[in-house]
């Protein structure tokens, strides 16, 4: 049989890179975005041409010049899993989670027999199970036939309970059977962690990426209180000293005597070492991810730490490379072989805006009203929380047309609020209790660009501007709800608006504390919790007496530490849309025919910046209507790839300029910066798309609020410093 032959995707510390090969395949090309992934596979596989850069930008010429004429016998990788993860944020919306199809792409473009995806195990279940139906039928579109498991490293010799979710596919008719596990059974016990690394026991300098942590006392003296295989005590059981609200990831030690906890990236996010008051080394955790100690991570600690704690264990990939190997050689007789996912499609390409999959709300408990729903930011957010809407209002016939088409099972009614009588809403929800409500009302009047509209409208009064006025009818209807929680969306004006005397946001205030209701609020900006722009919004939550809500943590900063998150920039999240193959008017992503004139303009502009328009040519200093043109801050002003987006405001020509080309924004791409899912369409004339998205609450937002208030409701916030444990989550079925 000849040399079978792999492309590595994602290939980070090269653990799938390795496996694979020790099955028998060799590696043409690997490539990953990461320096230190480049340089460990620079000295430890200097044989593999490696392309360091963002998949996105990874073109099929970049591929063909490193491999030449050779065949791909097939594709392996792991697209970034963070916004599927239960250690990470759970966030489908996560830029990231893009990636996915960029894998697809290279698979569709290369045309393999085989390829083989990793990712986390939470993806299945996931949003009713989404993601793991369109991956699969993404890959049907490409002709292949797919089976889906969930492999635990510890079965196949790993010591090292780790869950993963494999998508194989393939092309070829022979049958196809996963790799038989081979430990945890009465006959041969899973590999446990003291016999992994007991000789590194006690000694930096034996083994190289063998460097400890340097702790101080406080941490020491929380490691002493850990028994063996324990966790830290409750905090109340703590001296006082070394009480910490917050017993994160590293609060767990290993047993010698059983496979290790699920290990996950992080500088000090490996748990502690069974005996000894520290977390682990990298290379402790890599010889719990089977690499050889001759196999030399690249960086510093906390990247090295990163690289093996993402890794696909050395062994796991090894059998599942001998797995596809025998398929591929047709050994795998008919009576072994297991049946697949799916069967493939007749239309062999990868449809970005075709056969849309419904979305699937999981069933939940905790019921819910949205008013103003606008096109659906703020009810995405609370659906993939879990919730159950059980009903939807808004006075536009396009919201109307929209939600149809994205929310088909959730029952909408096209009604003025400000008409809305209490009875009518109850009679929707038939006798249902309502605990939650939430909306953004109305907020033109409050908004810089609404009070522009004013500027030379004498008398104009906000606390008469009848739009205002909705956010008092909303809480008084949320309020005669009796919900347990009320939820608030507005822009950063509606801090300042008088009404007479007093504010709008005391009046609120006041109605709410009166009705019994706890109150916090706060202006954010978006960037802050990874939505790829630069949007401050004001946030009420109001809680019933009893229960307590915590206000999320921004996890994304300017101007991050090592071990923190920077922005989400808009390259994380358009680079892909840039290739023209993706336009398609059903998707949403028609550029506009600029004239001329603009794109002209356009073309001065420099990324992230405005147009220059004191050093403008003359025939560019007069508009269409003679004149003179004003350098607009939305219209005239460029993106950055390497920012977050400026705000995104309604109208069909209010969209930035596209940060490389010379046009403004898609309605798709101004969707991708809301954080809204491709899946999601948008009908209407294009002024009606842009205004619906351009106003809508990022679903990502939306959703970080949502889960708090779920946690809220459930009761997850009682107790002192609660926090799920990270081990507890990460090996979540």
């Amino acid at each position: 049989m000849k040399k079978l032959t792999t492309i590595s995707l994602f290939a980070g510390g090269g653990g799938m890179t390795l496996g694979i090969g020790k099955a028998g395949f060799d590696t043409l090309f690997a490539t990953d975005v990461e320096p230190s992934a480049a340089a460990t596979f620079h000295h430890n596989l200097p044989h593999v041409p490696f392309y360091l850069g963002d998949v996105r930008r990874l073109s099929k010429e970049h591929i063909e010049k490193a491999i030449g004429r050779k065949k791909v016998d097939l594709v392996v990788g792991g697209p970034p899993c963070q916004g599927f993860s239960t250690i990470g944020d759970q966030n489908p919306a996560d830029p990231r989670n893009g990636l996915f199809w960029c894998f697809a792409r290279v698979v569709e473009s290369l045309a393999p027999p085989c390829f083989l995806m990793e990712n986390v195990n939470y993806l299945r279940t996931q949003y009713g199970g989404r993601y793991e139906r369109e991956i699969v039928e993404a890959f049907e579109r490409l002709g292949y036939r797919v089976w889906v498991t969930t492999l635990n490293a510890a079965d196949f010799g790993v010591p090292q309970i780790r869950k993963r979710v494999f998508f194989f596919g393939t092309k070829l008719d022979t049958p196809f059977k996963w790799p038989t596990p081979s430990h945890g059974t009465a006959e041969k016990a899973h590999t446990t962690v003291w016999a992994s690394i007991e000789d590194l026991h006690g000694h930096e300098d034996i083994a190289r990426n063998h460097s400890f942590l340097r702790h101080g006392e406080t941490v020491i003296a929380r490691y002493r209180l850990i028994p063996e295989g324990g966790r830290m005590p409750p905090p109340a059981e703590l001296p006082e000293e070394i009480r910490r609200k917050n017993f994160g990831n590293t609060y767990k030690r290993l047993h010698r005597e059983r496979p290790s906890l699920t290990l996950v990236p992080g500088n000090n996010a490996f748990p502690v070492h069974p005996i000894e008051h520290r977390s682990l080394s990298p290379r402790e955790a890599a010889r719990l991810q089977t690499f050889p100690d001759d196999y030399m991570f690249h960086g510093s600690r906390a990247e090295q730490c990163k690289l093996v704690g993402n890794a696909v264990p050395v062994l796991l990939a090894q059998r599942l490379g001998e797995a596809i190997k025998a398929h591929i050689a047709g050994e795998v007789s008919i009576m072994e072989g297991e049946m697949p996912q799916s069967r493939p499609s007749q239309q062999l390409s990868l449809a970005t805006n075709e056969d849309k999959p419904q979305r699937t709300v999981r069933p939940s408990d905790i019921k819910a009203v949205s008013f103003f729903s606008g096109i659906g930011g703020l009810m995405l957010g609370f659906l993939n929380a879990g919730m159950r809407v059980l009903a939807s209002y808004d006075m536009k016939k396009s919201v109307e047309k929209n939600l149809s088409i994205n929310f088909p099972g959730i029952p909408h009614v096209r009604a003025d609020v400000a008409e809305l009588s209490l009875d009518e809403v109850k009679g929707q929800l038939a006798g249902h209790k309502v605990d939650v409500v939430f909306g953004g009302p109305p907020c033109q009047g409050f908004s810089i660009f609404g009070r522009r509209r004013f500027v030379n409208t004498q008398d104009h009064r906000p606390d008469q501007d009848e739009r205002n006025e909705l956010s008092l009818k909303y809480v008084d209807l949320a309020i005669a709800l009796s919900p347990k929680v009320i939820f608030l969306e507005n822009v950063k004006g509606f801090t300042s608006t008088q009404r007479g005397d007093s504010s709008y946001l005391a009046e609120l205030e006041a109605r709410l504390r009166k009705a019994g209701y706890e109150v916090e609020y706060r202006v954010v900006n978006c960037a802050d919790y990874g939505i790829p722009q630069l949007r401050e919004r004001f946030i009420l939550v109001a809680w019933a007496e009893g229960l307590q809500f915590q206000w999320p943590e921004p996890k994304h900063f300017a101007a991050p530490k090592a071990w923190q998150r920077g922005y989400v920039t808009v390259g994380d999240v358009l680079t892909d849309l840039m290739d023209p193959s993706t336009c398609s008017g059903e998707f949403s992503h028609s550029p506009m025919n600029h004239k001329e004139l603009v794109v002209e303009r356009y073309k001065l502009i420099p990324e992230g910046g405005r147009l220059p328009e004191n050093g403008l040519p003359e025939h560019l200093r007069k508009g269409y209507r003679s004149d003179d043109v004003k350098n607009y801050s939305h219209v005239y002003r460029r993106l950055s790839m390497s920012a977050p987006a400026t705000t995104m405001v309604p109208g069909h020509n209010a969209f930035p300029v596209h940060p490389v080309l010379h046009r403004t924004l898609t309605v798709r791409e101004a969707a991708r910066i809301q954080t809204f899912p491709d899946w999601m369409r948008f009908v209407g004339t294009r002024q009606q798309q842009c205004t619906l998205v351009g106003n809508a609450v990022p679903p990502l937002l939306a959703e970080i609020f949502a889960n708090n208030i779920v946690k809220t409701i459930k009761g997850n916030f009682g107790s002192q410093g609660y926090k799920r444990d990270i081990y507890d989550l990460a090996t979540a079925v």
